[in-house]
């Protein structure tokens, strides 16, 4: 009985683990945009702007969100340029922001017996669980090259887990743009 409780709460774990760590995307354009003529592409400005915030705010971080966008439109066959201006630009905006969300109702149930099966107790919990996370909004912009007008705007969202390893920073990273550039260029 003890092992098959373990299992079940094991299981558990593992599926809201993978639930919380999901990543969301949205795309906006102007329906009648022709995106077929769209080849080359370069980076509005050479640095992203400072927000204040010191997870965001880093040149580790910067480069990685500019290479794993860079890797994902080179894969989908776009080519980045520097000597002329190209098809289009682009620009990112990241924030990291607190969020809330609460369980409306829980209830919890527990038993317990004494020392030689003597006693025992049951004990039973109701009441609205409150919990706190950080969402990270990653938002990149294609813009038309001779004004500032948005010709397609990808959006994610996704729980920001912060990890001590590097490569598992990347792997979040990649993992949402690559989510994210899938919709693009848009189906018309």
């Amino acid at each position: 009985m003890k092992k098959r409780l373990s299992v079940l709460i094991c299981s558990l774990f593992v599926v809201l683990s993978f639930g919380c760590s999901s990543i969301e995307v949205s795309q906006d354009y102007e329906p009648d945009s022709d995106f077929g003529n769209l080849k080359t592409y370069a980076w509005k400005d050479k640095n992203q702007k400072k927000t204040g915030d010191m997870r965001i705010d880093s040149q580790l971080m910067d480069a990685r969100i500019r290479r794993a966008t860079e890797k994902g439109l080179s894969e989908r066959g776009f080519m980045k340029i520097s000597n002329k201006i190209p098809d289009f630009y682009l620009r990112y905006t990241y924030s990291i922001d607190k969020r809330i969300y609460s369980n409306p109702v829980s209830t919890g149930m527990g038993f317990g017996y004494g020392r030689h099966g003597r006693g025992g107790t049951i004990g039973i919990r109701t009441g609205t669980e409150i919990n706190e996370y950080d969402e990270g909004l990653l938002i990149i912009d294609f813009l038309k090259p001779d004004s500032n007008i948005v010709l397609w705007r990808g959006k994610s969202t996704r729980v920001v887990e912060f990890h001590t390893m590097p490569e598992k920073i990347i792997q979040d990273i990649d993992q949402t743009i690559e989510k994210m550039l899938a919709q693009f260029p848009p189906d018309q």
